[in-house]
């Protein structure tokens, strides 16, 4: 069908809209823009957004032994030569260290520039082959970064572990809120699927991704692959994305999306994009353009059980 519209900059345009705005309810294209619009969500923050816990303290508890055994550090008074003793014999303690700064290390070093010598300085916190002159590299660390001192005041290292993580946990946020929003769209889906449907999140038995990469994108999947029980073929695979900040990503997903579309169609699949954010008000030319490809294409309040029967009808 063909239908005129208006685009953000008030020009008329002519487009081919395949997006099936009457199916769901809308007389026209700009009414069904218009309601996507106004009911996109402000934010994706729930109650899991902020912290992640069990990775809080899953690191907490991979450490428990050598917390408590720093722990002595805070009763000691020659806290130098105690540490040396505890790196000695028991070297796992010395891996500790780093987490103690909030800094995580991936090769076991960490490189500091020092002043004085006017050059760089490595540190090796790998327990494995840890000797008398790793250890006083490691002291002297600890004396410099001001972590000798920190035993003074402190009385639990374990609290104050736990705080550093949490901390370091707010960096992950950005990459938790998409996590987030494919877990709320599938926990909804699943929620209003009519009975004779089942679905499978993250299905490895089935993508389209490789179709589409020619092999290349081995174990990528989608985030909602719908099945009518007893079939091995989708009725529907859905991607799920959130933006809170408008750019060149989302108009680059959107692009891979139409290909995605396309892929699914000729398998006789329905493809259904969930995207959701405050970016899209300020994108709606580009979203435009995607619903003259894109059938199916919903923000997460139009996620309705009535809408989902019309998309498996």
């Amino acid at each position: 069908m063909r239908e005129s519209i208006k685009n953000t900059s008030s020009a008329q345009i002519e487009l081919i809209v395949m997006v099936n705005f009457k199916e769901f309810g809308f007389v026209t294209l700009e009414e069904y823009l218009d309601s996507f619009m106004q009911s996109l969500l402000p934010s994706n923050k729930t109650y899991d957004y902020f912290v992640d816990w069990k990775k809080v303290k899953a690191t907490v508890e991979k450490y428990v032994d050598e917390i408590s055994l720093l722990n002595s550090l805070t009763r000691i008074e020659n806290k130098r030569e105690h540490l040396r003793v505890l790196l000695r014999k028991y070297p796992s303690v010395i891996e500790v260290i780093p987490l103690l700064i909030a800094e995580r290390i991936k090769s076991g070093k960490i490189e500091i520039f020092d002043i004085d010598l006017e050059d760089f300085v490595s540190f090796d916190f790998q327990s494995k082959d840890l000797d008398e002159n790793k250890i006083s590299k490691a002291i002297t660390f600890c004396e410099k970064t001001g972590l000798l001192t920190l035993f003074n005041e402190i009385n639990d290292l374990s609290d104050y572990l736990t705080g550093v993580e949490v901390g370091l946990d707010t960096n992950a946020r950005k990459n938790r809120s998409g996590d987030i929003f494919e877990k709320m769209c599938q926990q909804k889906m699943k929620k209003n699927l009519p009975d004779d449907y089942r679905m499978e999140s993250n299905d490895t038995k089935f993508s389209l991704y490789q179709v589409l990469t020619k092999g290349a994108s081995r174990g990528k999947t989608h985030d909602i692959v719908v099945y009518k029980k007893g079939n091995i073929i989708p009725q529907v695979v859905a991607e799920c994305n959130f933006y809170n900040v408008s750019g060149s990503k989302p108009i680059s997903i959107a692009e891979s999306y139409v290909e995605m579309n396309r892929a699914a169609k000729e398998k006789g699949i329905k493809f259904l994009w969930i995207t959701d954010g405050p970016a899209w008000k300020n994108m709606k030319e580009p979203l435009t353009r995607c619903a003259t490809e894109i059938e199916y294409l919903f923000n997460f309040k139009m996620l309705t059980p009535q809408n989902i029967s019309k998309i498996l009808e």
